[in-house]
C-alpha cells in the first residue's frame, strides 16, 4: 500500500530533472521551457496577478476603465507592487519560458482584442506573456510593454480566456 508520501515522489520523479536523486535536486535559477507543462495551478495563478494587476492599476490613477488609463504615468505604474508581483509571478507560473523564439502572437489594429486573443492557442497565449515580460526588460524603464498592453485590455482578455475557456486545459 502506498503512501502520500511515496505518491508525491512519484510525481516529482516525473518532473524532468538532472540530480541522480532526490536528495541531490537543486532550485532552477533559469526560466521553464516550453516543452514543460503549465499545470492548472499555475494558469490560476496567473489569472489572479492579472486581475489584481488590472484593480490595482485602475484603482492607482482613480479610473473606471482600462481605456482611461493614461499612458504616459507607465512610471508610476512599474511602482505598484502588483506590477511585481505580476512580473515574478509570470516566470514562476511557467508563461516565461527559454526556448521560445523571438516575436510571438500579436493583435493587429483592425481586430477587436477579445477576437485575436480568442483565436489563439494556449501556445499563443504562453507566447504572448512571454514576449510581453522580454520586451518589458528591453524597454528599460523608457516605456512599459506590460501597461500597455493593460491598457489595450490584452491581458484582461487573456486572464477571462484561462479563467473560461476549458479547451484550454486537458481533459479530466
Amino acid at each position: 500500500m502506498r503512501n502520500d508520501r511515496e505518491a508525491s515522489f512519484e510525481s516529482i520523479e516525473e518532473a524532468p530533472a538532472n540530480a541522480k536523486s532526490l536528495s541531490a535536486q537543486k532550485i532552477r535559477r533559469k526560466p521553464a521551457s516550453k516543452r514543460a507543462a503549465v499545470n492548472e495551478f499555475q494558469a490560476r495563478m496567473l489569472v489572479l496577478l492579472i486581475d489584481a494587476l488590472d484593480t490595482a492599476a485602475l484603482g492607482h490613477f482613480g479610473v473606471q476603465g482600462h481605456e482611461r488609463l493614461p499612458v504616459e504615468r507607465h512610471e508610476e505604474f512599474t511602482a505598484l507592487l502588483e506590477y511585481r508581483l505580476f512580473v515574478e509571478g509570470s516566470y514562476a507560473c511557467g508563461f516565461v519560458c527559454t526556448d521560445f523564439a523571438p516575436g510571438g502572437p500579436t493583435v493587429e489594429r483592425d481586430v477587436r482584442v477579445e477576437d485575436a486573443v480568442g483565436s489563439w492557442l494556449f501556445f499563443e497565449l504562453r507566447h504572448y506573456v512571454h514576449t510581453l515580460l522580454r520586451s518589458e526588460r528591453w524597454a528599460d524603464g523608457y516605456s512599459s510593454p506590460i501597461y500597455e498592453s493593460l491598457v489595450q485590455g490584452v491581458l484582461q482578455a487573456i486572464s477571462r480566456r484561462l479563467a473560461n475557456d476549458d479547451t484550454l486545459y486537458e481533459p479530466l
